[in-house]
Order: structure tokens, then C-alpha cells, then sequence
């Protein structure tokens, strides 16, 4: 099977006047696949839903996605599909076409190499501060306009670290680069948030449903972080995934993490 489908059929060509790729006109979802199945494809698509809502986009058919999902994770015990839908071609520069034609492009990826280590070891983070667009109508979307993560995907590529802690200009966490934050103080979960700025994450909705009241959720600056606060990075991909160093600094694992990764593994992959 092909490892790319573009509009339901085998290809890994998309036409150059593309609103996505001129415009960033677009969602995405990274989804999962273990086994050919995807455990947290209704929250990724009740997100890519809203998405649609929100920049006036056709829907998907989610059952479609799914079959092209499924055929390009053929073969893998597990790997990543990521979902990308366009307003397509058309419209006159930035102002969109009455009747768009969406484009739908999805393709695999392998998981990463390390993952099972990163999830036993935990990873090491830097602290970027950062303006990510916040609010509006852009505001948790998946949307295709990333250049502020990719300026700060190079941050962390020079000094060598796989992720980051992103944190705004009054010193509020906003997420980590790849994924929702969780800090665990004394066996308590707290989220940050939700900032302005950040992704409403799937793997962050499923801790939600799971944990129920264990889960807070409330605003949170660096200047609040204890020496035995752990911190964790979610999302619906990689998992569950502890901070082993901050900026240089040891991090502690947290008295609840395995649990909560037995439970992500039982839910999610199993």
C-alpha cells in the first residue's frame, strides 16, 4: 500500500496552486494507529470538525479518512497518519472560493526510534518564551499556519533537546511543542491553562475524561514551579512522556506517572 494518499487515492502529488500550501488554508490531525486501529479517532475528528466550523470549511467525511487512514498504516504495528485537509484550489488570492473543492492528503510516518525510552527515561526540555498567535478564531485550532513552532523547533535543535517549554511574555505556561503539559504536584494533576495560545489537545481531552475531578486545570507561571513538581508532556501520538531535565535542571518522574501510562497504553494501544 502507499504511504501517501491524496483525495482517496494512491499519490504523493498535490497541485501547486493549493490553498494550503499558499495560504496555510487548512487543519490537521496527527492520529495514532496501533494494529490498524485509532482509539482516539472520535476526538480527532470532533476536533477537525470544529476546525472546519471555524474557518468556514466543508466537513470531511470522517469514514472516508478513516479508510485512507487504515490503507496507508497497513503493514506497521503502530505508526503516526497525519490528516491534512485544504480548502483546495481556487478563490482570488487571499479571499476563498465560493464553493471550494476541499484536498485531503493522508500519509504515514513511523514512530520515533526512541519513544519507548523517552517515555522511561523522560526527555529533556528548554524553556522558550515566545508571542504564539492567541485567540480569535485561530485560538486551539489545528490549523496549517506553524511557523512559530518551526522557529522554535530550531531553538530546540540547537541546544539539543527533542522539546520545549513554551511560555509567553508574562511568564505563563502555554504548552509544551509537540503536545499539552501536565504538572503533577503531590499526586495532584494540574493542566495549564487553557491559554489563549495553545492546542485543545486530543491526548489532553482523553487525561480530561479519564482522570475526571483528579485533573485540575488553572492558569500557571514558571515562577510557580517547585523543585518537586513533575512535569509531563501529552499528546495523543507519542503518549505520555516525563521531563527529565529543565533547562539542565533534574526533574522528578512524579508518584503517579506509570500509572497513568499503563492506563494511556490499556485505552489507547493495547
Amino acid at each position: 500500500m502507499s504511504a501517501i494518499r491524496v483525495n482517496g487515492r494512491p499519490s504523493d502529488v498535490v497541485p501547486a496552486d493549493d490553498r494550503g500550501l499558499l495560504y496555510g488554508d487548512g487543519l490537521f490531525e496527527t492520529v495514532a494507529f496501533h494494529h490498524g486501529r485509532a482509539r482516539l479517532w472520535a476526538l480527532h475528528m470532533d476536533r477537525l470538525m470544529r476546525g472546519c466550523a471555524a474557518l468556514d470549511l466543508p466537513l470531511p467525511d470522517s469514514d472516508r479518512l478513516l479508510d485512507d487512514g487504515r490503507a496507508v498504516a497497513e503493514g506497521r504495528a503502530r505508526c503516526a497518519v497525519r490528516i491534512t485537509w485544504t480548502r483546495g484550489r481556487g478563490g482570488r488570492a487571499y479571499v476563498p472560493p465560493d464553493r471550494p473543492l476541499p484536498t485531503s492528503i493522508v500519509m504515514q510516518r513511523p514512530l520515533p526510534d526512541d519513544l519507548d525510552m523517552q517515555r522511561e527515561a523522560g526527555i529533556d526540555l528548554i524553556t522558550v518564551r515566545t508571542e504564539l498567535p492567541s485567540g480569535g478564531p485561530l485560538g486551539g485550532l489545528k490549523h496549517l499556519n506553524r511557523l512559530p513552532q518551526v522557529l522554535i523547533g530550531a531553538q530546540c535543535r540547537a541546544a539539543g533537546v527533542p522539546e520545549a517549554l513554551v511560555v509567553d511574555r508574562d511568564g505563563c505556561l502555554v504548552e509544551a511543542l509537540t503536545g499539552n503539559l501536565v504538572i503533577e504536584r503531590d499526586g495532584r494533576l494540574i493542566a495549564p491553562g487553557p491559554h489563549p495560545a495553545a492546542v485543545d489537545g486530543v491526548g489532553l481531552a482523553w487525561l480530561r475524561a479519564a482522570a475526571g475531578d483528579a485533573l485540575e486545570q488553572a492558569g500557571f507561571r514558571t515562577d510557580q514551579l517547585q523543585p518537586d513538581d513533575a512535569i509531563w508532556v501529552l499528546n495523543s501520538v507519542a503518549g505520555i512522556r516525563p521531563v527529565a531535565r529543565l533547562d539542565g535542571a533534574a526533574r522528578p518522574t512524579g508518584r503517579t506517572l506509570r500509572a497513568w501510562q499503563r492506563r494511556w497504553a490499556e485505552d489507547v494501544e493495547n
